[in-house]
């Protein structure tokens, strides 16, 4: 009886189908809208935080070494990253790209946490000298949220805003 129940209410419906791997099939544009940040508008952005580079878009969490100085980057403070932070910024229509970066760009990150790295093992052992070396291992490492990517003026006006927007 519930198995009718559920075909009756979905008569009209076709279920998705699916690849062997379990993921959706999607058509090779919407894949490629995908990975340059379709949820996000279309609009991703390469930052150059100390040590690392990260691809981002709005609302992606950031899980980077911990950064200094600590006053600045305390846990609730929103920090703007422009200049030569923002390395590049692109959308499925345009790219810039910054030598080193993006001047006029600006992405605003949100400090959620400062707080230390699951426990890795750092095991060695020499054979047959019965010598042997346990250590554990925990990084210090801070978690940014973007919240906003903001392009230049000369970008945003109705000639880009229309690629840019996906909603309509």
């Amino acid at each position: 009886d519930e198995e009718e129940e559920y075909s009756d209410d979905e008569e009209g419906d076709q279920s998705p189908e699916y690849t062997n791997q379990g993921f959706p099939n999607r058509p090779k544009s919407q894949l490629a809208a995908l990975k340059s940040g379709l949820p996000a508008g279309g609009l991703f952005a390469v930052l150059g935080l100390p040590g690392t580079q990260q691809k981002v878009t709005i609302d992606d969490v950031i899980v980077t070494n911990k950064l200094k100085p600590v006053d600045k980057w305390a846990v609730g403070e929103t920090i703007t990253l422009k200049d030569d932070d923002v390395l590049l910024v692109g959308s499925t229509h345009f790219t810039l790209v910054g030598l080193p970066g993006v001047s006029g760009v600006e992405v605003d990150v949100l400090v959620e946490e400062n707080t230390r790295d699951a426990r890795v093992l750092v095991f060695k052992k020499r054979k047959r000298k019965h010598s042997r070396r346990l250590n554990g291992f925990r990084r210090d490492v801070t978690l940014l949220r973007v919240t906003d990517i903001r392009l230049p003026e000369k970008y945003t006006n109705a000639e880009y805003k229309e690629t840019l927007d996906y909603a309509n």
